[in-house]
């Protein structure tokens, strides 16, 4: 169970270090949100090439897209309300 534990906290890692690179690069973009969105767009298309032939590999590339979508409105989402205020 502790390999499991340190799987999803790396993974949790992961993510916020991708969400921080894309919000850097994306930050002097004068049309951020909509750039984000693009790319979103084109990394679900992309995804969408993926090799499905089994209920398996459809499942796994499914999850996939989910969670690239969720990444993706994350960071537009980010980029357009700014930094949180503490």
């Amino acid at each position: 169970m502790d390999d499991v534990a340190d799987l999803q906290a790396q993974i949790v890692a992961l993510r916020l270090a991708v969400e921080g690179v894309w919000l850097s690069v994306l930050s002097s973009d004068p049309n951020a949100v909509q750039q984000a969105e693009r790319l979103g767009e084109a990394n679900v298309a992309s995804l969408d090439q993926l090799d499905a032939s089994t209920p398996q590999a459809r499942a796994a590339r499914d999850a996939v897209v989910l969670h690239t979508r969720s990444l993706w409105g994350s960071i537009a989402w980010q980029l357009q309300h700014g930094p949180a205020k503490g």
